[in-house]
């Protein structure tokens, strides 16, 4: 049956690196490692979905796998369907019954030898030779006048004008349709000039309204005496002076963790909405949501890590909100209530040379 972990160690073995080789490189752990080659990982209940598929991802990239391919096969192996879509880079390593058949080239149909030496009958044979009179001739049969027939004679094939009948029967061409293509484009020519004269006068009518328009003074004057209020003669419409409503924080916020530099390994949160300390395992490349209502507190491998808070970057977090008593970073809902950035959420702010995550989750519950 195909899997995922036996064709990683097909590959594996095909590139001539041991399982030590993958681990020193992936800093996962050799039975974690031996239970994904022998299939044994997706098959338990204790591990955690995340982690499985964070575990298989980074094994394929030290293979330099294509990490769509990977998630492909993954999704794959979750509905039961998987059928070796990681050797698609290795024909050679695919077992034969799932490599594409070649199909002979189908032969042409031969014809019976009924249908070959079947020759078409000639109709020459059919018919029986006639000789010609030279009064059958084609060229005496047009030269001959058409003998009409006389009054009170039956009408036959000899006496009949037949070019006479042709004309009687043959219907007067139609200009129709000429005449009406001509009629069309006198219409258009008409309609055009016509549009042009209607934009003109309404030009010209413009230009003349603009012209009569009286000038507007600069001041309201009553009973001869200036009033000294200078009227507002600008058509720009007053700003609002509606003050806007900043956006407030929900009721339940979020902290999100990113493995930006290395595989934290692992940190420990508490947060009031979880009163107690858990550690997290995280993959380079992914992140995890943890929510809180006022307080939530984390330590670990600082260095390797960036925080937001709804996409804004938390700079120097260790520096500003370290609690000495508790070992710990700590954020409080105090600290975001003060500036109304951050309860609007944005994408996240990372710095150069830091690529976008391979995964944003809420943190796994257990």
């Amino acid at each position: 049956m195909p899997s995922i972990g036996k064709d990683l160690a097909t590959i594996r073995k095909h590139l001539g690196m041991s399982i030590e080789d993958i681990q020193h490189a992936t800093k996962i752990p050799l039975d974690t490692l031996k239970s994904i080659e022998d299939n044994s990982i997706f098959e338990s209940k204790e591990e955690i979905q995340t982690y499985i598929r964070s575990f298989v991802r980074t094994y394929g990239r030290k293979l330099k796998l294509d990490d769509e391919l990977v998630v492909e096969a993954l999704d794959r192996q979750e509905v039961g369907g998987y059928s070796h879509q990681l050797l698609q880079g290795y024909p050679e390593l695919a077992p034969k019954e799932s490599r594409p058949e070649k199909t002979p080239p189908q032969k042409l149909e031969e014809e019976p030898e009924d249908v070959k030496s079947a020759e078409p009958v000639s109709q020459e044979s059919e018919e029986p030779d006639q000789p010609e009179s030279e009064e059958n001739t084609p060229e005496k049969a047009a030269a001959a006048p058409k003998k009409e027939a006389e009054p009170g004679q039956a009408p036959n094939v000899h006496n009949v004008n037949w070019a006479d009948m042709g004309k009687k029967f043959s219907k007067p061409k139609n200009g129709a349709p000429v005449q009406l293509i001509g009629i069309g484009v006198i219409a258009i020519f008409i309609i055009a000039i016509v549009y042009f004269v209607f934009i003109s006068d309404d030009t010209e009518s413009g230009q003349t309204a603009q012209m009569e328009t009286p000038p507007v003074p600069e001041e309201t004057i009553r009973g001869g005496e200036s009033s000294g209020i200078p009227l507002d003669l600008s058509d720009e419409p007053e700003q609002s002076t509606e003050p806007t409503t900043p956006a407030e924080l929900d009721d339940t916020l979020y902290i999100t963790i990113y493995a930006a530099n290395d595989r934290l390994d692992p940190i420990r949160v508490w947060s009031d909405l979880k009163p107690r300390i858990d550690p997290y395992w995280i993959e380079q490349g992914l992140a995890l949501n943890f929510e809180f209502q006022d307080t939530l507190r984390f330590r670990g491998q600082y260095s390797r890590m960036l925080v937001f808070m709804n996409g804004h970057r938390i700079d120097n977090f260790r520096e500003q909100y370290f609690n000495a008593g508790e070992n710990s970073v700590e954020l409080t809902r105090s600290i975001f209530e003060d500036d109304p950035k951050w309860a609007t959420p944005i994408p996240f702010e990372l710095p150069p040379n830091v690529d976008e995550p391979d995964s944003v989750a809420n943190r796994p519950s257990f």
